[in-house]
């Protein structure tokens, strides 16, 4: 089961040393300079292309993914949950709910 990190503690846990992968469906290398999301080398790689880097990812590492909205991630999440992958969340809401919490937090 997808479980999902609602957008402050995703920002908590970045600040700390051990900070999960970034893995940024969205299709746009930019989406996640774009709204602030300072994550230590996030990878992006479109949906399409998802399944052919999930053998090359380390499946124990904590990783988070996420998408515009939250739906794309969410699918993304669940096919590395079914590749043994042990520790993975979907940003709740998406990036547009990442922006919204930095707005609010101004």
């Amino acid at each position: 089961m997808v479980q999902f990190i609602e957008p402050a503690q995703l920002k908590q846990w970045l600040s700390q040393g051990d900070a999960p992968l970034i893995i940024n469906v969205t299709g746009e290398e930019s989406a996640l300079e774009e709204c602030s999301l300072n994550a230590d080398k996030p990878l992006s790689v479109p949906i399409t292309e998802f399944a052919s880097v999930i053998n090359e990812l380390d499946p124990d590492q904590p990783t988070v993914v996420v998408c515009q909205l939250g739906q794309k991630s969410f699918n993304a999440a669940q096919r590395l949950i079914e590749s043994d992958y042990s520790c993975v969340f979907s940003l709740h809401g998406g990036l547009e709910a990442w922006k919204r919490m930095l707005e609010g937090s101004q």
